[in-house]
């Protein structure tokens, strides 16, 4: 989805599905390679159990970046995500245990508390017209103390068990990133908010000047960051059957690592949700892979920002080349 399709979507539409098609192939393209790699060279990797566990491990991140995807899109940057769902996280476990309320309560709690987050960021981005870079970073800090003051000589634990199948098995959380994706996706493709998130990442201005009211928009896409790091947050909750203030510590690196390997422009105005579960997938199977070949931590993280490095080079020269 280019900024001509969302501006123009009847010009040269089928010439921009095609292109699509053709860069989520490259990206799935990428992924089978590695997958394969290491299917090759580790006996143990080649376990249905390791293929569900990569996807499984994978989905909670890649919910949490399909939010960051729309606020890449839109020209945005959300460095607080990760603090963002420490609090989320937090908040759900003092509901859950000490409140007692249901549980539907609880998570509908839980997501209104990461879409006010991500909300804050872009209201404060908006009305002060500090770079979002500056202002993410010290929501990380700001909403990292706040989990912290939450959580505090608190045991947040032994949840309900209706409330621990969410993160349980395999079924669930792979479900939930699919349903989360498909939702930020149609968002994206077929409302008139979606689209205008592709046209302010390409050009502002030019958004601005045809009626798109940029600054309230831009609110509404660090709303839905926020919102998807506060499902991402629940699920691991769930999963793990805790809750600490300390989770959540570099997810938004991770995040944006996935959505960038995905082909999503770091400059905004190009990218998709769909590519950015991929390019979660391939961060995850990388480390399970060399984690299977008895490769150290260090160089697994090495090996990731490396990609990484290697994702943006290529969006560089991809622009520069049109």
């Amino acid at each position: 989805m280019t900024d001509t399709t969302q501006i123009a979507p009847h010009s040269g539409q089928w010439d921009t599905v095609i292109h699509q098609f053709k860069q989520t192939g490259q990206v799935l393209a990428a992924l089978v390679l590695i997958y394969g790699i290491f299917f090759v060279l580790s006996p143990p990797f080649r376990s249905i159990d390791t293929f569900l566990s990569i996807f499984t491990q994978a989905s909670i991140l890649a919910v949490l970046a399909s939010g960051t995807t729309v606020v890449l899109i839109s020209g945005g940057l959300d460095l607080s995500v990760g603090s963002i769902f420490a609090v989320v996280g937090v908040v759900v476990g003092i509901l859950l245990v000490e409140w007692q309320v249901p549980v539907i309560v609880a998570i509908i709690a839980g997501l209104a508390t990461g879409a006010f987050c991500g909300a804050l960021n872009g209201f404060v981005q908006v009305t002060t017209k500090v770079p979002a870079f500056i202002v993410t970073l010290g929501g990380l800090t700001a909403y990292k103390g706040v989990a912290e003051l939450l959580g505090s000589g608190r045991d947040l634990s032994r949840f309900p068990e209706s409330y621990q199948m969410l993160g349980s098995g395999y079924v669930m959380p792979i479900s939930i990133m699919f349903g989360a994706a498909l939702l930020i996706g149609l968002f994206l493709t077929r409302t008139q908010l979606g689209n205008h998130a592709y046209a302010i990442g390409g050009n502002e201005e030019v958004a601005r000047l045809s009626g798109v009211n940029v600054a309230r928009s831009r609110i509404k896409y660090y709303m839905i960051g926020g919102l998807m790091a506060g499902l991402a947050a629940i699920l691991e909750v769930s999963k793990l059957n805790f809750a600490q203030s300390s989770r959540g510590q570099s997810y938004e690196l991770f995040a944006i690592a996935a959505v960038v390997i995905g082909g999503t422009s770091l400059f905004g105005g190009r990218g998709g949700v769909g590519k950015t579960i991929i390019g979660m997938l391939i961060i995850q199977t990388i480390y399970v892979g060399l984690a299977y070949l008895g490769v150290g931590t260090s160089i697994q993280r090495i090996a990731i920002g490396l990609i990484i490095i290697l994702a943006v080079w290529w969006d560089v020269w991809q622009r520069g080349t049109r």
